[in-house]
Protein backbone atom coordinates (compact mmCIF):
# COMPACT_ATOMS: atom_id res chain seq x y z
CA UNK A 1 0.00 0.00 0.00
CA UNK A 2 1.07 3.47 -0.93
CA UNK A 3 1.69 5.95 2.00
CA UNK A 4 0.41 9.25 1.59
CA UNK A 5 3.67 10.70 1.57
CA UNK A 6 4.52 8.95 -1.59
CA UNK A 7 1.14 9.57 -2.96
CA UNK A 8 1.64 13.33 -2.54
CA UNK A 9 5.52 13.01 -3.68
CA UNK A 10 3.98 11.31 -6.84
CA UNK A 11 1.00 13.91 -7.37
CA UNK A 12 3.49 17.15 -7.17
CA UNK A 13 5.96 15.45 -9.44
CA UNK A 14 3.23 15.23 -12.07
CA UNK A 15 2.13 18.78 -10.76
CA UNK A 16 5.41 20.23 -11.53
CA UNK A 17 5.82 18.11 -15.32
CA UNK A 18 2.60 19.64 -15.91
CA UNK A 19 3.45 23.78 -14.52
CA UNK A 20 6.81 23.33 -16.93
CA UNK A 21 5.15 21.90 -19.74
CA UNK A 22 2.66 24.91 -19.57
CA UNK A 23 5.25 27.28 -19.07
CA UNK A 24 7.27 26.26 -21.40
CA UNK A 25 4.65 26.39 -24.04
CA UNK A 26 3.79 30.22 -22.38
CA UNK A 27 7.15 30.64 -23.66
CA UNK A 28 6.67 29.98 -26.71
CA UNK A 29 3.59 31.46 -27.85
CA UNK A 30 4.94 34.67 -25.98
CA UNK A 31 8.29 34.22 -28.23
CA UNK A 32 5.67 34.05 -31.45
CA UNK A 33 3.79 36.81 -30.28
CA UNK A 34 7.34 38.51 -30.03
CA UNK A 35 8.27 38.05 -33.67
CA UNK A 36 5.12 38.49 -35.16
CA UNK A 37 5.25 42.33 -33.75
CA UNK A 38 8.74 42.72 -34.83
CA UNK A 39 7.65 41.42 -38.28
CA UNK A 40 4.56 43.83 -38.31
CA UNK A 41 7.21 46.59 -36.97
CA UNK A 42 9.80 46.13 -39.75
CA UNK A 43 6.89 45.89 -42.48
CA UNK A 44 5.32 49.07 -41.65
CA UNK A 45 8.73 50.90 -41.54
CA UNK A 46 9.34 49.74 -44.54
CA UNK A 47 6.43 50.47 -46.02
CA UNK A 48 6.88 54.16 -44.60
CA UNK A 49 10.46 53.87 -46.59
CA UNK A 50 8.88 52.91 -49.80
CA UNK A 51 6.39 55.79 -48.92
CA UNK A 52 9.38 58.60 -48.73
CA UNK A 53 11.05 57.07 -51.84
CA UNK A 54 8.33 57.29 -54.23
CA UNK A 55 7.46 60.90 -53.06
CA UNK A 56 11.43 61.39 -53.34
CA UNK A 57 10.81 60.12 -57.30
CA UNK A 58 7.64 62.22 -57.78
CA UNK A 59 9.82 65.34 -56.74
CA UNK A 60 12.39 64.50 -59.90
CA UNK A 61 15.01 63.47 -56.89
CA UNK A 62 15.73 60.24 -57.33
CA UNK A 63 18.75 61.00 -59.56
CA UNK A 64 19.83 63.84 -56.77
CA UNK A 65 23.26 64.05 -55.28
CA UNK A 66 22.78 62.18 -52.02
CA UNK A 67 24.57 64.68 -49.79
CA UNK A 68 21.91 67.73 -51.66
CA UNK A 69 19.06 65.54 -50.87
CA UNK A 70 20.17 65.07 -47.31
CA UNK A 71 20.57 68.82 -46.74
CA UNK A 72 17.49 70.09 -48.73
CA UNK A 73 15.84 67.20 -46.03
CA UNK A 74 17.66 68.87 -43.03
CA UNK A 75 16.68 72.35 -44.06
CA UNK A 76 13.01 71.19 -44.50
CA UNK A 77 13.02 69.46 -41.17
CA UNK A 78 14.49 72.81 -39.51
CA UNK A 79 11.48 74.59 -41.14
CA UNK A 80 9.06 71.81 -39.01
CA UNK A 81 10.67 73.04 -36.02
CA UNK A 82 8.67 75.96 -36.43
CA UNK A 83 5.42 73.73 -36.36
CA UNK A 84 3.36 73.15 -39.52
CA UNK A 85 1.73 76.80 -39.21
CA UNK A 86 4.75 77.97 -41.00
CA UNK A 87 4.25 79.85 -43.95
CA UNK A 88 7.25 78.16 -45.79
CA UNK A 89 5.69 74.16 -44.55
CA UNK A 90 2.19 75.77 -45.63
CA UNK A 91 3.38 76.71 -49.10
CA UNK A 92 5.17 72.97 -49.88
CA UNK A 93 2.35 71.52 -48.61
CA UNK A 94 0.18 72.84 -50.84
CA UNK A 95 2.08 72.27 -53.81
CA UNK A 96 2.51 69.01 -52.72
CA UNK A 97 -0.71 68.59 -52.28
CA UNK A 98 -1.66 69.63 -56.01
CA UNK A 99 0.60 67.15 -57.45
CA UNK A 100 -0.56 64.48 -55.59
CA UNK A 101 -4.26 65.38 -56.32
CA UNK A 102 -3.39 65.51 -60.15
CA UNK A 103 -1.56 62.38 -60.39
CA UNK A 104 -4.64 61.00 -58.69
CA UNK A 105 -6.99 62.34 -60.76
CA UNK A 106 -4.25 61.27 -63.81
CA UNK A 107 -4.57 57.83 -62.12
CA UNK A 108 -8.42 57.46 -61.78
CA UNK A 109 -8.87 59.26 -65.12
CA UNK A 110 -6.58 56.11 -67.03
CA UNK A 111 -8.32 53.76 -64.45
CA UNK A 112 -11.96 54.48 -66.17
CA UNK A 113 -10.69 55.10 -69.53
CA UNK A 114 -9.20 51.27 -69.37
CA UNK A 115 -12.44 50.14 -68.08
CA UNK A 116 -14.18 51.44 -70.58
CA UNK A 117 -12.32 49.60 -73.95
CA UNK A 118 -12.36 46.29 -72.15
CA UNK A 119 -14.35 43.72 -74.19
CA UNK A 120 -17.13 42.31 -72.00
CA UNK A 121 -16.81 38.48 -71.50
Amino acid sequence: MVSRIERLEKQYKENMEKANNAKSALDKLRNEHIRKEKIAMRKARNNALFKVGGLVELAGLLECDKGALLGGLMAVAKTLEHGPDASRFQEWKQSGDALLAKREAERKSTTQKTAETEIPV
